[in-house]
């Protein structure tokens, strides 16, 4: 194994470049004022026309990781990113909605770093709502959605800098079924729940060559194969007034096996790696057109998978 990397270094190095774009949230405001929480992504659409943009801007500071029996260890030296994230959602009818992801990241160890700013894999998503709330906001919303990763990101072919590598080289795609429900409290404020489902087949295998996001060095010919991934998160929003709304979520990733193959026929693996989070945030509203959230996605439990904590804000405008 003297072209790659362990598997635990592994894990940290890829932690940016395998992370679902898919998870940035978009906005739908059918009562009082919503962002929408930081991670689950919207349910509702947008009316036929509008657009909504909300970029991200997103620290990730990797402290440790979790073993394969789920126990914790410090990291000596931590590795740290900068990622921009933009998020574009428009409604192509009322209850059918196309959004696209770009994003782009500067990482950092104690002694590398990325040389820039590196885009990352982008994402399309196309969203079709089944059920929509009644008159007064409330009552279930439901829909299903299709996301398809697009690798605009450099992947491999790094030469002498690894970091470099914001993408993962896969074509993957997504389905997944959300569901939101708004609901008035008897004192006249309001709660807001939404959860989604999210399941991603395994995708074509990736040629890698040389120095790359799967720990390859140079002269390095081969094959990696990914295993299927799920996604399952849950946020609930309290609206304590038009402007403020306070919000927390919960946040389940896992990701299959992932092995490598040189041209040697020669193969290692990786075992299935999955993370628990929360991601508590504070929302506040300048207009029904307009919201800021900030708040901090952080593990709680993992296995085979990285300890972070990533503050993070983003800026809401429906147009």
């Amino acid at each position: 194994m003297d072209s790659l990397m362990s598997p635990c270094l592994f894990r940290y190095a890829t932690l940016f470049a395998l992370m679902p774009l898919t998870a940035f949230a978009t906005t739908d405001r059918d009562a009082l004022n919503f962002t929408g929480p930081l991670v689950t992504p919207a349910v509702n659409t947008l009316p036929a026309g509008k657009l909504n943009i909300e970029p991200y801007l997103i620290y990730t500071n990797v402290r440790g990781g979790y073993d394969n029996a789920g126990s914790r260890h410090a990291l000596r030296h931590h590795a740290r990113q900068w990622q921009v994230a933009l998020p574009m959602i428009y409604g192509l009818g009322d209850t059918t909605a196309v959004q696209l992801t770009l994003s782009a990241a500067r990482t950092s160890t104690y002694r590398a770093h990325t040389d820039g700013l590196r885009m990352g894999d982008s994402v399309v998503r196309l969203q079709q709502r089944l059920t929509g709330p009644g008159d007064d906001g409330t009552g279930w919303v439901s829909s299903v959605s299709v996301a398809q990763r697009l690798p605009t990101g450099a992947y491999h072919h790094l030469d002498t800098n690894p970091l470099n590598g914001m993408g993962n080289g896969t074509a993957r795609t997504t389905l997944a079924y959300g569901v939101q429900k708004l609901q008035w409290l008897p004192d006249g404020q309001a709660l807001r729940y939404r959860g989604q489902l999210a399941w991603s087949p395994n995708p074509a295998h990736v040629r890698v060559h040389g120095t790359s996001v799967y720990g390859t060095g140079p002269g390095f010919h081969g094959t990696a194969h990914h295993g299927q991934a799920w996604n399952a998160s849950f946020a609930v929003e309290y609206a304590l007034d038009p402007r403020w709304v306070l919000v927390n979520e919960l946040v389940f990733n896992r990701n299959g096996t992932l092995r490598l193959k040189d041209a040697a026929h020669h193969a290692w693996k990786l075992n299935p790696s999955h993370d628990i989070s929360l991601a508590p945030a504070v929302e506040y509203h300048f207009n029904a057109t307009l919201g800021l959230i900030a708040g901090v996605q952080f593990s709680v439990a993992g296995r085979n998978a990285p300890a972070y904590v990533a503050p993070q804000a983003a800026l809401n405008m429906l147009f």
